[in-house]
């Protein structure tokens, strides 16, 4: 069954994939997408008041960037800590 599955159009398979993860759904995933709903009016609720904390796409890619740096220079660090252990 999977061979000829996979050999279906992209298209087809991408629906029977939708339709499979659908499948699984449960009632607890239910109410996690009212909650999502009440977590996005709220946000955007906040934003049309104008007391949302807000970025342009060029601060969020320094943001990430940011994080990218902080990370990977804790990554190093944590590194070195564990070759300076194993030589002692």
């Amino acid at each position: 069954m999977l061979a000829a599955i996979l050999r279906l159009p992209a298209e087809e398979r991408a629906r029977l994939a939708l339709e499979l993860i659908r499948s699984l759904d449960t009632e607890a995933e239910a109410d996690a997408s009212d909650a999502w709903d009440a977590e996005i009016a709220r946000r955007g609720a906040e934003v049309d008041a104008g007391i949302a904390a807000t970025m342009t796409v060029d601060e969020y890619r320094a943001h990430v960037r940011q994080r990218r740096a902080a990370r990977a220079s804790m990554n190093l660090r944590i590194h070195r800590l564990a070759v300076a252990e194993n030589r002692s």
